[in-house]
């Protein structure tokens, strides 16, 4: 087979390139290629079979390097080598282009098709032809004898061709109509930008991402007034838009509450066109401000400027969007696309892709922090922390993923991982002769699996571990989530595990909640604690709660004890456990064992000494870790 580069062009120059390169990129954003077969365009061909008395009638698409068949009458093969192609040279003109007898033309008198077992003789071709000039394949027909063609016939070839252009555009525009408001939809929107990069290459343009109505919003008003008033409220919406654009701009209905439309580039300033955003946005505040439509609406816009190329036309929608949520975010009416704002979602995204990665391939480790027993004057357990090493980006806060990571079912991957790496290390702890107890954190997700019980039943018999050395922690906020979740807690306790309820009295639980947690175990928030030493009401507010909180049978534990004025002070208040910098720095699981054998021999007064601490020196100078949660 000869290559592509060999097939006679009519200039081989830049221009010509370019105009091949824009016709593949049309053909490509048609999305007829490799689609399955369409009675529609069945019936041209054979229509245009039986009209002609042609053996083989074909609709053809002419991509790089081949020419597919999206219809075929008397052919069994769906495609061909662009080289060996007539439909290669029928685009070529935009006329209809006939060979009477193949072996008469010198193009063709030696081509595969004619002398081989198919024994082409005669052709004809109507080329199909977009509005924008670019022609994507051809309407032919075929014979293995010679015939004559005359300009009726061309005509009427031409006729069933425009009869297939129809069909494409009927098959471009399925699947990209929005069913409620009847606009164009995020589809034909990139397919139109697509478009607008083969026509006007390297201009610029600037795209609106208009929001129209809060999500939570949305989904209250659902449940209140059902679903077709608001598909009538934004029928509304779709009207009074495209009159506050005008009938020169098209309007699209991008998703469930959005619209966009790409501004007219006339050499407006940015200050300009903001303004002609702002009043479209008044215009409909003011439309509904005075209609009977029960909907309220809450506009918001996202402006991304970008030239006409495929990269920056295919990146516009998330810039827009990204621009969007700044703009909710700020609760600012619009917001232009700014890269900087941007880079951290793109990285926080870009992180949560390589997790899975990440946990095969050994990044993430677990180091301990202990905790004291006031009343014993002891180190018994640690809370495990997780840290996340990236190859290229280093050390990463979990602050910068977990959030990401708990809106996906990754995060029970990643919290059964802490989970067996965790109780592994205990196993081990307990070989050495060294009994903890170990204290893992979980998201709500985890508590709202069915089978999350049964994870943690099975992880404990397998590394052999007492249900009593694990707790669980959540947020207190978890913990009053739902019944179903305050079940799964209930469950946990009756298997012998103790449950703590981390980040106590900076959520929403209230004095009455005290009276009935699924939870043995109180932790104190560290912003209540640190600033005890300084702030009288800080002092009496943290008094009060672990007075209210043992009184009504919890134990209560207090984070961020970094000072010994601040060991003092809530060890008077009758905290049970203490943890922070100042008793112990997060540590590697091999300084563990050492760190505790040292405080166990220890003099009471020396138990947080400077002198002592060089044990665990090295964790002191890694940077502050992150709990799972």
């Amino acid at each position: 087979m000869p290559p592509l580069s060999s097939i006679p062009r009519p200039e081989d120059t830049d221009q010509a390139l370019e105009r091949e390169r824009q016709r593949i990129c049309a053909l490509q954003t048609t999305g007829l290629l490799e689609t399955p077969d369409s009675d529609g365009f069945d019936r041209i061909t054979r229509l245009a079979s039986a009209l002609f008395g042609a053996p083989i009638a074909l609709v053809t698409l002419v991509d790089i390097e081949r020419q597919w068949h999206k219809s075929r009458v008397g052919l069994d093969t769906r495609e061909l080598p662009r080289s060996v192609a007539f439909c290669h040279h029928t685009i070529q003109s935009a006329d209809v282009m006939v060979v009477e007898d193949t072996l008469l033309d010198e193009r063709f008198v030696h081509n595969p098709l004619v002398t081989g077992e198919l024994g082409v003789r005669f052709y004809a071709g109507a080329p199909l032809v977009l509005p924008g000039g670019q022609a994507l394949g051809a309407l032919c027909i075929l014979d293995q004898h010679p015939r004559t063609f005359d300009a009726a016939q061309c005509r009427q070839l031409q006729d069933l061709a425009a009869l297939a252009m129809n069909e494409i555009a009927l098959q471009r525009t399925a699947g990209r109509i929005n069913e409620i408001t009847s606009l164009y939809n995020r589809a034909q929107l990139v397919q139109d930008l697509m478009s607008q990069c083969t026509q006007t290459p390297g201009e610029t343009r600037t795209l609106v991402l208009l929001d129209v109505i809060r999500d939570r919003d949305l989904q209250q008003a659902v449940r209140a007034i059902g679903i077709a008033p608001l598909e009538a409220g934004l029928r509304d919406v779709a009207l009074h838009l495209a009159q506050a654009l005008g009938p020169g701009v098209q309007l699209y209905h991008a998703s469930e509450t959005r619209f966009a439309y790409l501004l007219p580039e006339d050499g407006a300033q940015p200050q300009e066109q903001e303004q002609a955003v702002l009043r479209v946005q008044r215009h409909l505040q003011e439309a509904f401000r005075i209609s009977r439509v029960v909907l309220e609406l809450y506009l918001v816009a996202g402006l991304a400027r970008f030239t006409l190329d495929a990269e920056s036309a295919g990146d516009v929608l998330r810039r827009a969007t990204s621009a969007l949520h700044q703009a909710d975010e700020l609760n600012r009416a619009l917001v232009w696309y700014a890269p900087e704002s941007d880079t951290a979602h793109r990285r926080a995204f870009a992180l949560l892709r390589g997790l899975t990665q990440g946990l095969a391939e050994g990044e993430f480790r677990l180091v301990y922090q202990p905790q004291f027993e006031v009343r014993q004057q002891r180190f018994s357990g640690v809370e495990a922390l997780i840290r996340w090493r990236h190859p290229r980006h280093g050390n990463v806060s979990p602050a910068e993923f977990i959030e990401q990571v708990e809106q996906t079912a990754l995060i029970h991957l990643l919290t059964e991982w802490v989970l067996h790496t965790s109780l592994a290390q205990l196993a081990e702890w307990n070989r050495q002769g060294l009994q903890l107890t170990m204290a893992i954190n979980v998201s709500a997700r985890n508590l709202e699996h069915p089978d999350f019980a049964l994870v943690l039943r099975n992880a404990i018999a397998l590394h052999g571990v007492a249900a009593q050395q694990l707790h669980i922690e959540c947020t207190e906020n978890v913990a009053l989530t739902g019944r179903a979740t305050q079940r799964v807690l209930e469950e946990i306790r009756a298997m012998g595990l103790k449950v703590s309820l981390d980040d106590f009295g900076i959520g929403y639980c209230n004095l009455s909640c005290l009276r009935g947690l699924p939870a043995e175990m109180l932790k104190l928030d560290q912003s209540l604690v640190m600033p005890i030493a300084h702030d009288m009401q800080a002092w009496t507010l943290l008094r009060t709660i672990i007075s209210l909180g043992q009184r009504l049978g919890y134990q209560l534990v207090a984070e961020g004890v970094e000072t010994q004025e601040i060991l003092d002070m809530v060890s008077e208040a009758g905290c049970d456990l203490v943890q922070g910098y100042f008793l112990a720095y997060p540590m590697e699981a091999g300084e563990v064992a050492p760190f505790f054998a040292a405080r166990a021999a220890a003099a009471p007064g020396k138990l947080f000494t400077a002198d002592a601490k060089e044990l665990h020196a090295s964790a002191a100078a890694q940077p502050p870790v992150w709990r799972l949660d």
